[in-house]
């Protein structure tokens, strides 16, 4: 998968609430790729924030059309065993990097937690 983004959450979150970042959102001519791990925390946040439950139904179906949805496999999973460990990065986020990795794509997110990996962009937060 050449030339692909995986969107971490905080990205997600700010284009559901704020849409900010429409432009990689919006943009039909590139593959975003999420980390199942990703819809989990978008969803719980949603959630959390006492959304409507038709609301977040919305939400979650526009995020699976807009983006390939990538599960956990052991191979991710041994291989952010490595990451967190040499980066010092917790379990989920070294989860998302590795599926990014994995995939040959850049990760997008807002989190400084990835600021010191390569072939991350972050993003700043709007406010």
């Amino acid at each position: 998968m050449k030339d692909s983004k995986l969107i971490d959450s905080s990205v997600w979150l700010e284009y559901l609430y704020n849409k900010t970042y429409s432009e990689i959102i919006d943009n039909n001519n590139e593959l975003l790729l999420l980390s199942v791990l990703s819809l989990f925390e978008i969803k719980k946040k949603l959630d959390k924030d006492k959304l409507s439950s038709s609301n977040i139904k919305n939400c979650i179906e526009f995020i699976k059309k807009r983006s390939l949805i990538i599960n956990l496999t052991k191979e991710i999973a041994e291989k952010a065993v490595e990451i967190s460990l040499k980066y010092n990065l917790a379990s989920i986020d070294s989860f998302i990097y590795t599926t990014a990795m994995m995939n040959n794509a850049k990760t997008i997110t807002m989190d400084n937690d990835f600021r010191k990996l390569e072939n991350v962009e972050i993003l700043e937060h709007t406010k």
